[in-house]
């Protein structure tokens, strides 16, 4: 079967797939799945690069957020049977045409659910619903300032904020990915690399916000804390641009908390976390709430063009890679 192999950390752009055996049956409390997408980010291209804090080892296939159908069932398993339709997490090994997971790696889906749409759900969307909504308690009514927010991450966030009532101010580098982040229903659109960002979002907040949504850091993180109202959240999701240092009498003076959103860890912590998360993602992609269709869709031989768009920047909303 067709998969991207890494078997050197290499630049992600580099990327090219390969044959190699299909999966053997699935064992007991597991499934054998037909990948039909899966959802890039950063965290699989620091896999490929080596970056990450875990180094898998050497061969592996990449790819962590994905959807498909089960094909077969190991035994023991109960809550799925092959037919079915599944958004699922694997720490790699998804980039590939088929992949065997642990059944309770997978969230079944509703029928009328599109696989290519629910690819991300595990990450982005997850991260920023569980967010928003379990880490930030985001209130209708309230605004949310979000950074780097025409990427995966910031698009997803825009589009749940918005589905939980929220007005929502993006923060994006050039005119097309303002653009892009105003149709993904963000009220406001800013320019952050202007000299004084601060300043419009104050105008259009109305003063200040109530979370900041920040999958960015570096130089960015204290100026976008500053506009925290009293009882403001800061949820830190990333750090692109590198790890902010936020001085730490701010969040005494601002009266205001920072909160790591940390979905991986907390799924590992209490499994018992995907499921009210899946389901509302998919309660709200059925019933329009929200737009989880990819922005752009490669096989695998372009994975690696998918990757170049991402680390340099280039890509707005989210990206698929279909084996």
């Amino acid at each position: 079967m067709k998969a991207i192999v890494i078997r050197e950390f290499t630049d992600p752009s580099a990327i090219r797939p390969d044959d190699i055996d299909p999966p053997g049956p699935p064992g007991p409390g597991q499934v054998r799945l037909d990948v039909a997408g899966v959802g890039i980010g950063y965290f699989d291209g620091l896999l490929i690069r080596g970056d990450y804090q875990i180094r898998p080892d050497l061969p592996f296939v990449p790819g962590s957020s994905l959807a498909g159908t089960v094909e077969s069932i190991g035994d023991g398993v109960s809550h799925l049977k092959p037919g079915d339709i599944v958004a699922a997490f694997a720490l790699h090994g998804a980039m590939a045409e088929q992949v065997v997971l642990p059944a309770a790696s997978c969230a079944p889906l509703p029928e009328g659910i599109d696989l290519l749409a629910a690819a991300n759900f595990f990450i982005a969307w997850a991260t920023s619903l569980y967010g928003l909504r379990e880490i930030g308690q985001l209130e209708k009514g309230e605004k949310v300032l979000v950074l780097g927010a025409a990427g995966t991450t910031g698009t997803t966030a825009i589009q749940c904020a918005r589905a939980m009532g929220a007005q929502v101010i993006a923060c994006a580098s050039s005119e097309e990915k303002r653009a892009h982040c105003l149709d993904q229903g963000a009220a406001h659109a800013i320019d952050y690399t202007a000299e004084n960002w601060r300043d419009q979002v104050k105008q259009v907040a109305g003063g200040g916000v109530d979370i900041v949504y920040d999958p960015v850091g570096g130089d960015l993180a204290e100026p976008a804390l500053r506009l925290l109202n009293p009882g403001g959240r800061y949820l830190v999701v990333g750090f692109v641009a590198g790890i902010a240092r936020i001085p730490l009498n701010l969040p005494l003076l601002k009266r205001c908390s920072i909160h790591g959103v940390n979905w991986g860890g907390s799924v590992m912590a209490n499994p018992s976390v995907v499921a009210p998360v899946i389901k509302t993602l998919a309660t709200w992609t059925l019933t329009g709430k929200i737009d989880a269709s990819p922005t752009q869709v490669h096989d695998l031989a372009n994975a690696g063009k998918a990757f170049s768009a991402l680390f340099n920047r280039r890509s707005t909303g989210s990206i698929v890679v279909r084996p």
